[in-house]
């Protein structure tokens, strides 16, 4: 004969109180969940639902089944989804040339200012010619710029080099240091 297991005799009292303390706490926690969720429903489909229905109250079965509605024609529409998808952007259409030029300008004014900034101070000659390189490539000229004569700005480019290297003391720069 099988040997067979004796039947697990728990007290139904202790079952029960802590059951009875349980449950609700359970469903308390279910309820929150479902209102957050409905809340995030209601959030997302703000917009959509104010349209609809303006000035009434929003109830959480009018708030699902606007999300079921909303699914549904949205399942019905993957074809021009997809082609949404699959086409690029179209690019941005090109600046006017007042606009462009004013572009232009305002780089070369800031190329010139760095300049200006590096000739005065005791900076790197290292940056100084790097600026002046890029105010050449720029095709703008030092002089394109009103500033008075005599001034680092006024000065072109191979000029305001040497000035930087004659205040740098003949070609030997410090070292120089981001901070």
């Amino acid at each position: 004969m099988a040997p067979t297991v004796g039947h697990l005799h728990y007290p139904k009292e202790n079952l029960t109180s802590s059951h009875k303390l349980r449950k609700p706490l359970v469903e308390k926690l279910r309820r929150d969940r479902i209102n957050t969720s409905i809340e995030q429903l209601k959030a997302l489909l703000g917009p959509e639902f104010l349209r609809q229905q303006p000035d009434s109250k929003q109830e959480k079965a009018d708030i699902l089944e606007m999300a079921v509605s909303y699914l549904k024609v949205w399942q019905l529409q993957p074809s021009k989804r997809r082609q949404a998808q699959q086409q690029p952007p179209p690019p941005p259409p090109p600046p006017p040339p007042q606009e462009a030029e004013a572009r232009g300008d305002g780089y070369a004014r800031c190329v010139q200012e760095a300049v200006s900034f590096l000739s005065e101070s005791r900076s790197d000659g290292r940056l100084l010619d790097h600026f002046l390189g890029l105010q050449a490539a720029s095709g703008q000229a030092a002089s394109r710029v009103v500033s008075p004569p005599g001034s680092p700005l006024h000065q072109t480019g191979a000029a305001a080099a040497a000035a930087a290297a004659a205040k740098d003391g003949g070609g030997r720069s410090a070292l120089w240091r981001p901070w």
